[in-house]
């Protein structure tokens, strides 16, 4: 939770400045391999468990965030939507995977996965659509160990969508676009 609480922005100097351990440890910490790191979705989710209700009703929040960035060396950057700006702009988007407590009106980040850029999901022949489908595939047995409500804006409001995180044993809550 040294994140959490760090005042200014977040690097290792800081880190070890705020935290228990010297500037190297995390460093070396930080480049461990694949399956050493943390899982950042089961530490959010016992962090939640002491906020919200669990025993109440339950529901998964996905929103994909713009956020801007300057650049053209970056891994997945690309054109995506930005709804501040109600415009497609230069930048990085990550889609939030949030729990929800519906009765106490709270919600609690759980993971912030990288939207991978408009090249890359040429190269895999995939949609936008299919890619967050494929993310929450990836985290699915944990998500539905929790709720099976998928709660989302009028952008997943498409049958693509909808069938496949059904498939994976998912209901979706959400409104119909403009356009439907």
């Amino acid at each position: 939770t040294l994140y959490m609480i760090l005042p200014r922005k977040i690097n290792f100097t800081q880190m070890a400045r705020y935290g228990k351990h010297g500037e190297q440890t995390y460093r070396q910490n930080f480049n461990r391999k694949k399956k050493d790191c943390i899982d950042w979705l089961l530490l959010n989710l016992s962090l939640a468990r002491r906020v919200l209700d669990m025993d109440g009703l339950l529901a998964i929040a996905i929103d994909p965030c713009y956020i801007s960035k300057a650049g053209k060396k970056t891994p997945h950057i690309g054109r995506f939507w930005s709804g501040c700006a109600g415009a497609v702009k230069h930048g990085l988007e990550i889609m939030g995977i949030g729990l929800l407590d519906v009765a106490n009106n709270k919600c609690m980040m759980l993971r912030a996965h990288q939207t991978i850029g408009n090249s890359a999901l040429k190269m895999r022949n995939k949609t936008l659509v299919e890619y967050y489908i494929s993310v929450m595939k990836r985290y699915s047995k944990k998500l539905l160990s929790i709720t099976d409500i998928v709660v989302a804006d009028a952008f997943f409001s498409t049958s693509t969508f909808e069938k496949g995180i059904s498939e994976l044993g998912f209901y979706l809550v959400s409104r119909f676009r403009d356009n439907a």
